[in-house]
């Protein structure tokens, strides 16, 4: 009998596995293809430049592409490859931030005797961009939940706690000039608001008048200058920008033109982002007819205080959700928000210093090969990141063989579809099989991710610094990867 039923078990698990579908195997990469890959590097190279490039097949984990494999190089924004990657296997793809509003008082004939506090636990979201562009849709539906247990009224401040991260806002490695004002270069915070930015808006008056300027959202947080004028015609706007690395005030100069009613528009990045939050979350109360009689403070709250306030919000926010701007959009902030929270997960507090010690934990614990790496930043904005084509290609490759590996995958730009891809590679070979993150910054262009065409599954990462014809030379070798 035991026979009998061993013999039938061993036929079931047979049938079985004859059922599930086997992986395809792969025919190797022609050799021309990578005679011709290897051409179109040193195309690139020229005279000056340095490309590194390692090509993976996913089928069996060969490399069947490598040049200056180990060359450290400045890898821009896929530097945000890493920090994407790391935080899924460190924090999990289902952690979430929290981000909390709680009482410092008790509430008695609709008032809360004391103060209120919004406390910052890393979410890059509180935005609009989940919300139709509404920037201050979380904020209002916060006020209705307060308006909904009886509060009318606020006896204390709106306080603010950020502690979670510490250390500079604004990293060294990052451009010293006039930069800091752009929307990529916004300052680090544990309570952010609206990609810390706030948006300007220039719209035309009447020919020989001032223009009209608007905020996004309307608030006192930020004083502005306006040294525009309106000149009759139908032509572009020239605006220019300023603020103080130090201050609020920003002075808007130049020329709009009367007939060019959409006027002009840009992000400007905020000093002090959290008190920003703090001080558009009060404004938002009093709108919604919460008075708040005192004003915007910092507080850190010890561990006896945190216990003895009340919370009466409690907003979650997915981290899978925060990838797809890090790498289809390639939106600085997060990708440093998500670095910064690798830091409080090592350390207990997160700081550029401590997040780049997390990743350097995360490559060791891995056995990835981080041989001259430097790890300077979260983003890839500084320019003294030093990353190789094999590293990330390996990285890569580890990703794809991960549970999370379709939240990481779809968190990337598509060829010919979205994001920083979505007016390149869109021909008929190229368009929908690529899922990789550009990288840009001075003298630096590079590519990491997938080409999955057919059969055909690698993994790749093209780093180049210093080169000419980099994006054609790129987008020449992922077509002809993509018709291997």
């Amino acid at each position: 009998m035991f026979k009998r039923t061993l013999l039938l078990t061993l036929w079931a698990l047979a049938l079985i596995a004859l059922a599930r579908p086997r992986a395809a195997e792969a025919a190797p990469v022609s050799p021309d293809i990578e005679t011709a890959i290897l051409a179109q590097l040193k195309k690139a190279e020229g005279k000056r430049g340095k490309a590194g490039c390692v090509v993976i097949d996913l089928a069996d984990g060969a490399t069947v592409v490598s040049h200056n494999a180990a060359e450290p190089l400045a890898p821009a924004s896929n530097m945000k490859v890493l920090t994407s990657v790391a935080a899924l296997a460190t924090l999990g793809p289902g952690f979430e931030f929290v981000t909390r509003v709680v009482a410092r008082g008790s509430v008695a004939d609709g008032t809360l005797g004391g103060d209120l506090c919004l406390i910052g636990g890393g979410d890059p979201n509180l935005s609009g961009r989940f919300h139709d562009g509404d920037v201050t849709a979380l904020f209002r539906a916060w006020a209705a939940r307060l308006a909904s247990m009886g509060i009318r009224r606020v006896a204390g401040d709106i306080q603010y706690e950020s502690s979670l991260f510490g250390g500079e806002a604004y990293c060294d490695g990052w451009p010293r000039d006039d930069q800091y004002t752009r929307w990529y270069c916004a300052e680090v915070s544990a309570l952010a608001f609206n990609d810390n930015c706030v948006g300007v808006r220039v719209i035309p008056g009447k020919a020989g008048e001032p223009a009209k300027i608007e905020t996004i959202p309307p608030t006192a947080y930020v004083t502005v200058i306006n040294q525009t004028t309106t000149l009759p015609g139908r032509k572009a706007a020239e605006i220019g920008i300023l603020r103080g690395r130090a201050d609020n005030t920003i002075t808007v100069k130049g020329r709009v033109y009367e007939q060019a009613t959409w006027g002009y528009s840009v992000d400007v990045a905020v000093h002090q982002p959290e008190a920003y939050a703090a001080t558009v979350f009060r404004e938002t109360l009093m709108a919604h007819g919460i008075a708040v009689d005192g004003g915007v403070k910092p507080v850190t709250l010890s561990a006896d205080q945190f216990a003895a306030a009340r919370t009466l919000v409690e907003h979650r926010a997915k981290l899978v959700d925060a990838l797809k701007p890090v790498n289809t959009n390639s939106q600085n902030l997060h990708a440093e928000m998500l670095l910064r929270q690798l830091g409080a997960r090592f350390t207990g507090k997160g700081t550029f210093r401590t997040g780049t010690a997390a990743l350097a934990e995360y490559l060791k614990n891995a056995g990835l090969p981080a041989d001259g790496c430097a790890l300077v930043d979260g983003s890839g904005l500084a320019a003294s990141n030093r990353l190789t084509a094999n590293l990330l290609a390996q990285l890569l490759r580890r990703a794809a063989a991960e549970p999370w590996y379709e939240d990481f995958r779809q968190s990337l730009a598509v060829g010919g579809e979205s994001g920083t891809l979505e007016k390149r590679l869109n021909d008929t070979v190229l368009k929908g099989k690529v899922f990789a993150k550009t990288g840009y910054i001075s003298n630096v262009r590079a590519l990491s991710g997938y080409v999955l065409s057919g059969k055909r599954r690698f993994a790749f990462s093209i780093l180049m610094n210093d080169c000419a014809y980099s994006r054609e030379c790129q987008d020449e070798i992922i077509r002809l990867l993509a018709r291997a």
